[in-house]
């Protein structure tokens, strides 16, 4: 799935692709092989600035005349995101959202 974003007042055209990005988590996994909806983080690095990250969901959907649609979150709803499904991560998930700075594993109880 792709779109794509426009900066405010700026010609600047970002491209968000989920074949292309990052998949920081992966909601499909967690939510059975029945289910037909399911939500996944990505990451996007812009190529002049790849400090610069945008995050965002994809929103997928098996149901008929129903859409798949991109959202796009802050750094502080991405890292919100995480840590509300943090028990449904796998290690490798987990280990992905800590390096981007999403979650702080070490200080979690």
């Amino acid at each position: 799935m792709r779109k794509i974003i426009r900066g405010e007042g700026i010609d600047v055209h970002v491209l968000l692709d989920t074949s292309a990005d990052v998949c920081l988590y992966n909601g499909h996994s967690n939510v059975g092989p029945s289910q037909n909806r399911w939500i996944a983080l990505y990451a996007h690095a812009y190529k002049d600035n790849p400090k610069f990250i945008q995050y965002y969901l994809g929103h997928f959907t098996l149901w008929q005349n129903e859409r798949d649609y991109i959202q796009e979150l802050t750094f502080g709803e991405a890292k919100k995101f995480a840590h509300e499904h943090l028990d449904d991560m796998s290690p490798v998930e987990e280990a992905l959202c800590a390096e981007y700075g999403l979650l702080d594993v070490d200080t979690l109880q």
